[in-house]
């Protein structure tokens, strides 16, 4: 093992004091050695602290106020000693070998700027709820569908090539991780490893299920700010406007399903401005329903069930 790249895993919380001692246990377990486990802690008000201090030396942590997941990855990352970094939210779990698959793989392939693999849904006691769609790496694929098939929880990253393209947006709270894959895929390639790496935990306090517009937004503003780089692929800077339209229909999807029809409107304008006429049937089932405000968001909810909401579906 002498000379083996040694993993750091940021561990971001904030009141999660039901789940984090699963979380902290699924990353002691791993079967790679000396796996480095640093929980960065906003200043939880529950049980965490007491939970934290009771593992004594075998992770590190701090608490302190933050402003939000991204700042405090990043500063768990400049605490980090490993050369492949990873994240795991303080109420998901990594798979036993999830680590030692990571290293395994990156040692066999210096070309590669990270590796991800499966992840399953699980609910508050820990039941299947589904799986994330993930799928072989594709960086057209991950910028023209505007869709991230990367599920973060696995995801395990070399820490030079985050450090060439910047560690996350501390602006973005929803979807740094998809911004993060969107700028390192310019650079170099990752790789799917199938099977399962991680488990994400969705409950009625999980921020996925609780704020899609904002996903909305984010994702808006993140594909506008891609498509303008000068470094933009020029394979894909021809269909820009493909892009941003496809970018713009699932902002406006997240915020009607979050119930912000106006909103939603706002984004299916602005897709259409991009790639008139060139739209697909959910393009114009989504601005019927949306264009009947509230009552038509209470339609499509009985129709077809909120993705957005536990009861009726999950989020990818």
């Amino acid at each position: 093992m002498s000379g083996r790249p040694r993993a750091s895993i940021v561990m971001p919380s904030l009141n999660q004091g039901r789940f984090i001692a699963q979380s902290i246990e699924s990353v002691l377990a791993q079967d790679e050695p000396s796996v480095e486990l640093i929980v960065v802690d906003g200043g939880s008000s529950d049980e965490t602290l007491a939970i934290l201090k009771s593992y004594g030396a075998r992770l590190q942590w701090i608490s302190e106020k933050d402003d939000g997941q991204s700042q405090a990855v990043n500063k768990g990352w400049r605490m980090a000693r490993g050369e492949i970094w990873g994240w795991l939210n303080a109420d998901d779990l990594l798979a036993p070998d999830a680590t030692r698959r990571a290293v395994d793989a990156l040692e066999s392939d210096a070309t590669l700027a990270g590796v991800y693999g499966d992840c399953a849904y699980i609910d508050e006691a820990g039941a299947a709820l589904g799986k994330y769609p993930a799928e072989e790496f594709d960086y057209e694929k991950l910028v023209l569908r505007a869709e991230d098939f990367i599920p973060q929880p696995g995801v395990f990253l070399r820490r030079e090539w985050i450090e060439r393209v910047g560690v996350l947006d501390e602006n973005l709270h929803y979807v740094m991780d998809y911004d993060l894959w969107l700028r390192l895929g310019m650079r170099a390639p990752l790789k799917y490893l199938r099977g399962e790496m991680a488990r994400a935990r969705l409950h009625r306090g999980a921020k996925t299920l609780a704020s899609a517009p904002r996903f909305g937004d984010e994702l808006a503003s993140v594909f506008s700010r891609l498509a303008g780089r000068q470094d933009f692929p020029p394979k894909l800077a021809e269909q820009k406007n493909i892009i941003l339209a496809n970018a713009f229909v699932h902002a406006a999807s997240y915020c009607f399903w979050g119930g912000e029809t106006r909103r939603a409107r706002f984004y299916l304008g602005r897709a259409w401005r991009e790639t008139p006429f060139l739209k697909s049937r959910s393009f114009y089932r989504l601005a019927l329903f949306s264009l009947a405000g509230k009552l038509g968001w209470r339609l499509a909810e009985r129709l077809r069930g909120n993705p957005f909401r536990l009861e009726t579906g999950w989020l990818r």
